[in-house]
C-alpha cells in the first residue's frame, strides 16, 4: 500500500466524481436501490480496533443507514402512535409509516418481527412482538429537526408488547456496527443491539432501564452455564459512562478473537471469551419479560429505543441469508468486490461527512488502473470536443 494522497488527490478526484453513485438519504416505496452503499470508490475499509485503539482491522464491505432526513416538513411524524392493546392481535398489527417501513428499500435490508414468548416462573409477562411498535418520530425542533426510528415496548394487562427488527444481512463474519442511539422511559425495560447466530454465538449492547442511566452492560453469550449458573466472565458491566437517555454513538467491533466495545469512539469493555464464531446477523430490540433480568415494567408503562442512524462495515461468510435461508437479497450485490482485493482503502472513523468513507490509501496497482482510466476519460472528453 502507498499513502502518497496530496499527489493522488487530483488524479482521484475527478473518477471519483464520476464513480460516486447518488446517494439518497430517504426510504420511499419507489426506491429500488437501498440508499446506504455510496462508496463505488472503496474496496475495502479499515477500522483501528483493540485495547490500544490503533490496530488496523479490514473488512470488505460497508453499510449506512441514515433515519435522519425521512420527514418532508417539520411538525411530521411527532405524534406517537397508540398503544397496542390486545395480544390476540399484536402480531399481526400493520406497521406505522408504511410508506417507509414497508417500502421495497426498507425490506430489502430489515425484517420487523412478530413472534412471541409465552409467561414462564422465571419470566412471567407474555411478550409479543408487534410491527406498530415499530415507526418513525420526529423531533419538534425547527432549528435542529431530524426523524429517528423507534422501538417501543409497553406494559399492558395481560402482556408486554414488544418490538425487534433484524438486519437480512445474515453472513456477518466480524463486524465493527455503530449505531447513534438513545434509550427513554419507564423502568423495567431493556433495549438491546447485538448479533446474533445462536444462543452460544451472540455479542450485545444491553441498556436496561432499571439500571442507572450512567451503566451498560456488554455480554458476549452464553451468560449461563447449563445448569443455569452465571458465567462471570460473560459479561461486563461498565459505569460511569456518558448517559444512554441522550444522544450516544455505541459501537461493537466483533473480530476474529476478541470483541471491543465502545462510546463514543471510547473503548469501555473488551472480551476474549466466548467470541462468536458463526456468521450471524444484526439485531435491535425493546423488550420485558417480566423478569428479575429485565425487571418488571408497570401497567400502562412504555419505554422507547431511538435510532438516527446505524452504521456497519463488516466481512461475510458463506449466503447472505445465513443457514436459515430467506434471501432478499441479491447475492451477487454483496459479491461484486470480492474479486478488487484490498486495493483502494477507505476509513469511516474521523470523515468529513457521516457516512461517506474517506480514501486513506490506494496501492500501486489501483493507483496505474486509475491513472489510465483518467487518462482514457480525458481523451475521451478531449476527443469530443475536438468534434
Amino acid at each position: 500500500m502507498v499513502s502518497n494522497l496530496p499527489s493522488l488527490g487530483v488524479l482521484l478526484w475527478p473518477l471519483a466524481l464520476i464513480l460516486q453513485p447518488a446517494f439518497s438519504a430517504q426510504y420511499t416505496s419507489t426506491d429500488t436501490a437501498t440508499p446506504h452503499d455510496n462508496t463505488g470508490n472503496c474496496t475495502c475499509y479499515v477500522v483501528n480496533s483493540g485495547a490500544s485503539s490503533n490496530s488496523p482491522s479490514y473488512f470488505q464491505y460497508y453499510r449506512f443507514f441514515d433515519f435522519r432526513n425521512l420527514a418532508d416538513q417539520s411538525g411530521q411524524y411527532v405524534t406517537t402512535p397508540p398503544l397496542v392493546n390486545n395480544s390476540d392481535s399484536a402480531a399481526s398489527e400493520s406497521v406505522w409509516n408504511a410508506n417507509i417501513l414497508n417500502s421495497n428499500a426498507w425490506n430489502s435490508d430489515w425484517g420487523i418481527q412478530n413472534w412471541s414468548k409465552p409467561a414462564t416462573s422465571d419470566f412471567p409477562t407474555h411478550m409479543v412482538n408487534s410491527p406498530a411498535n415499530v415507526f418513525i418520530q420526529q423531533n419538534d425542533d425547527s432549528s435542529d429537526a431530524f426523524t429517528f426510528l423507534t422501538l417501543r415496548t409497553t406494559r399492558l394487562d395481560d402482556f408486554q408488547s414488544a418490538s425487534e427488527v433484524e438486519n437480512e444481512q445474515k453472513n456477518l463474519m466480524h463486524v465493527s456496527m455503530r449505531m447513534h442511539a438513545r434509550v427513554t422511559g419507564s423502568k423495567g425495560a431493556v433495549a438491546g443491539f447485538f448479533t446474533f447466530f445462536d444462543d452460544d454465538n451472540e455479542t450485545d449492547v444491553e441498556i436496561l432501564t432499571d439500571d442507572p442511566t450512567d451503566t451498560i452492560r456488554y455480554t458476549n453469550q452464553p451468560s449461563v452455564d447449563k445448569d443455569g449458573n452465571e458465567v462471570t466472565t460473560a459479561s461486563v458491566t461498565a459505569k460511569q459512562l456518558a448517559p444512554w437517555d441522550e444522544w450516544q454513538t455505541h459501537r461493537i467491533d466483533w473480530l476474529d478473537r476478541n470483541s471491543y466495545w465502545y462510546l463514543n469512539n471510547k473503548q469501555v469493555a473488551a472480551n476474549t471469551y466466548s467470541v462468536p464464531r458463526k456468521p450471524s446477523g444484526m439485531t435491535i430490540n425493546m423488550w420485558s419479560d417480566g423478569g428479575e433480568w429485565s425487571g418488571n415494567m408497570s401497567v400502562g408503562d412504555s419505554a422507547e429505543f431511538q435510532i438516527q442512524w446505524i452504521e456497519m462495515t463488516f466481512n461475510t461468510s458463506g449466503p447472505v441469508t445465513g443457514t436459515a435461508g430467506g434471501n432478499k437479497r441479491d447475492i451477487e450485490l454483496l459479491e461484486t468486490r470480492k474479486d478488487k482485493g484490498c486495493k483502494v482503502v477507505c476509513k469511516i472513523d474521523d470523515v468529513q461527512t457521516l457516512g461517506t468513507p474517506e480514501i486513506v490509501s490506494v496501492s500501486r496497482a489501483a493507483e496505474m488502473s486509475v491513472s489510465w482510466g483518467l487518462l482514457v476519460f480525458v481523451g475521451a472528453v478531449a476527443l469530443l470536443v475536438g468534434m
